[in-house]
């Protein structure tokens, strides 16, 4: 049954208005921009004095109904989600803040929100940073969009991708398998994504939106892409993984290679020539 998230939107907006306990509230997230969107989950942003609280408590939240399922996804230092799985399978994501924890949040999880903020949203209860402080904080990031990636980020996503390339070898000659595509297939995946976004924004500008880990990644990142990246994956048996260590290993090599040509940056060549040769070579 599809899940009617108007509806849920509209008995969760006098919910929000009406709590004592919420400062601010706002709708974020791809229901902003395209509402329509079927699969889509409906993401909000609400400033508390008490956001432990309302992070730890359900009750809060009864007028939903059945709950399915609670979580709380603290993987994002800073920026804690209160995951809800309803009936229908509904989905409602809480990202819960003190009202001053936009200005206080670490350098990546402010980003991450002006990210968000930029691609709009939608106040339901203003006060606090809603809805001044967050449009402060889409400029910001529009802003941040628009810049070169550092030397540093570049180097730092290159030598992590290279130590992970020995440390998947190095699991497979082990016989460890599955942890060697936990690491190929994850964090040497998430670098080539990042390196497509950086290439793809030197190319189409700042107004090319690449989204965040991966996110519509078939809307921006270009079939020929997408292509290449099916073809580092594989089934779960030492043979494939390892071509799909090599297949990945190469295709870093070409964005890395592009993305410094784009942004004039320094590519670690030798440190590459070297980790290709030892996990080539490796027995």
């Amino acid at each position: 049954m599809r899940t009617d998230y108007t509806q849920l939107l509209d008995h969760l907006t006098p919910l929000l208005r009406d709590s004592d306990a919420v400062v601010a509230a706002a709708v974020i997230g791809s229901r902003t921009s395209q509402p329509d969107r079927d699969h889509a989950d409906l993401d909000l942003l609400v400033f508390t004095d008490q956001p432990e609280q309302l992070l730890e408590d359900n009750s809060w939240l009864s007028w939903l109904g059945r709950i399915w399922a609670s979580t709380i996804d603290r993987s994002l230092p800073g920026l804690p989600v209160k995951r809800l799985l309803l009936d229908h399978a509904a989905q409602v994501d809480l990202l819960i803040l003190a009202p001053d924890a936009a200005t206080e949040l670490p350098s990546n999880a402010r980003a991450i929100l002006a990210d968000t903020a930029r691609r709009g949203f939608k106040p339901l209860k203003e006060g606090g940073p809603v809805p001044d402080g967050l449009a402060e904080l889409a400029e910001a990031a529009g802003a941040a969009l628009s810049g070169r990636p550092s030397q540093e980020q570049f180097s730092q996503l290159v030598a992590q991708f290279w130590v992970n390339a020995v440390r998947a070898a190095r699991r497979l000659a082990d016989g460890e398998v599955w942890a060697a595509n936990r690491i190929v297939d994850g964090p040497m995946k998430d670098a080539l994504v990042e390196l497509r976004a950086w290439v793809v924004r030197a190319v189409k500008g700042a107004e090319a939106d690449t989204f965040w880990r991966g996110r519509h990644l078939e809307e921006w990142a270009g079939p020929r892409f997408t292509a290449d990246l099916a073809a580092t994956c594989g089934p779960l048996e030492a043979g494939a993984v390892r071509h799909g260590l090599t297949e990945t290993m190469d295709l870093f090599r070409l964005l890395a290679i592009q993305a410094a040509s784009r942004w004039s940056l320094d590519y670690a060549e030798g440190l590459d020539r070297r980790v290709t040769v030892w996990v080539r070579t490796w027995d």
